[in-house]
């Protein structure tokens, strides 16, 4: 949104509640058209159990590519990007994130205008973290693999691009030193918008019952890993001490396992997607972060500190942040550190107040959307100018 400010967007989603063609106008975009699409892989199941690994087994032994990478290839997409590419009605290409390279690959040499490349994670740096999770040596073996490829194709894939924007100093950094870009690069943090209601009074108040937040896309397995771990090691401890807490899981394509066990088990909510996340969250006392892999920086942290609530995260969740601990947030890694820290937040309301108002000017001086659209946008200019004067 704040984008638009600068420059004509138009947008191209790939989209399976979308049939291919329509246009309309959003909030990211002057322009918003649609290809559709349909989903690949089943969600997992017992009884779909030979559905669900038939992909993932042609993926290991047909194919080179990182299973993430390929699962959602559309190729009315990718001909749609070329066609929108090479009209001649635009000044610059962004893909938003590593999945959409593939659809530049192979045709780099005839791109008639500059592509830039989001990196919203060092893909590489994840899928290790997540490998070094796994306890069943078959899941291990797999997210290995995973991780080798993708240290192999994700400079690959970089390099096809004119710039390449980071999400943090630290994401950089690796690109730089260990995939050995040299291509301009930006970075281009994630935003918050300040929540101009102030504090939540759930945040205030010493309410029974109160409500602990967790925020995050299910389809992204290091949330998921997180949520299982929250709810498994760390909310049995608290809940020794405080028996009347809530946990709210906010987050699109939760996994049948975790909609099963907040079904069976008292004060768990999965919510799925939802329209707004900031309402749900006013009526929580807390945020809790508590992964154990990933890369990038977290939406849902910003988000939490424009709407004014205190936060309780893992290092790897604040990872990529000059976030201070104790002042801006709370840090623990292990279960008793992480539930100690949820308990002492649950039961100090000035500790709240404190970590809440630090949190909201730190939104607001360090986090805007506004600075992130100009930090892109001047990268984009960069390249447009560049290749305008190489004629």
């Amino acid at each position: 949104m704040n984008l638009m400010k600068f420059c004509h967007v138009h947008v191209l989603e790939s989209r399976m509640d979308k049939p291919s063609g329509v246009l309309e106008v959003s909030p990211y975009g002057h322009v918003t058209e649609y290809v559709g699409s349909k989903n690949t892989m089943p969600e997992w199941s017992p009884r779909r159990f030979f559905s669900y690994l038939w992909p993932i087994v042609r993926n290991l032994f047909a194919s080179r590519e990182p299973l993430a990478l390929t699962l959602f290839r559309n190729a009315d997409f990718d001909r749609r990007i070329q066609e929108l590419t090479q009209s001649g009605r635009f000044d610059v290409v962004v893909a938003d994130g590593l999945s959409i390279s593939l659809s530049f690959e192979g045709w780099e040499g005839a791109r008639i205008i500059p592509a830039v490349l989001i990196q919203h994670t060092v893909e590489s740096v994840m899928w290790r973290r997540v490998a070094g999770l796994q306890r069943n040596p078959v899941t291990f073996l797999f997210y290995h693999e995973m991780a080798r490829r993708f240290r192999h194709r994700e400079p690959e894939l970089c390099r096809l691009f004119d710039g390449v924007t980071a999400i943090s100093e630290m994401d950089a950094q690796h690109m730089r030193q260990v995939y050995g870009l040299t291509q301009p690069m930006a970075n281009v943090p994630i935003g918050a918008t300040l929540d101009e209601t102030g504090i939540p009074a759930a945040v205030l108040e010493n309410a029974e019952s109160p409500i602990i937040a967790f925020v995050g896309g299910m389809n992204y397995q290091p949330n998921a890993d997180a949520a299982f771990w929250f709810i498994d090691k760390v909310l049995p401890i608290v809940r020794e001490t405080r028996p009347d807490v809530r946990l709210r899981v906010i987050g699109r394509d939760p996994p049948g396992a975790l909609r099963r066990l907040a079904e069976k088990s008292e004060g768990i909510e999965v919510t799925g997607t939802v329209e707004e996340v900031l309402p749900l969250l006013r009526e929580c006392m807390m945020l809790v972060v508590p992964l154990r892999a990933g890369s990038g920086v977290r939406l849902k942290i910003m988000e939490s500190l424009s709407a004014g609530l205190p936060i309780v995260s893992t290092r790897i969740g604040a990872e990529g942040l000059s976030l201070e601990p104790g002042v801006d947030l709370l840090i623990a890694d292990d279960a008793a550190a992480f539930a100690k820290a949820v308990l002492l937040l649950l039961e100090d309301a000035d500790l709240r107040r404190a970590l809440a108002e630090k949190g909201r000017e730190r939104a607001q001086a360090d986090f805007s959307w506004d600075r992130s659209a100009a930090s892109l946008f001047s990268l984009l200019a960069s390249l447009h100018e560049k290749r305008a004067k190489a004629g």
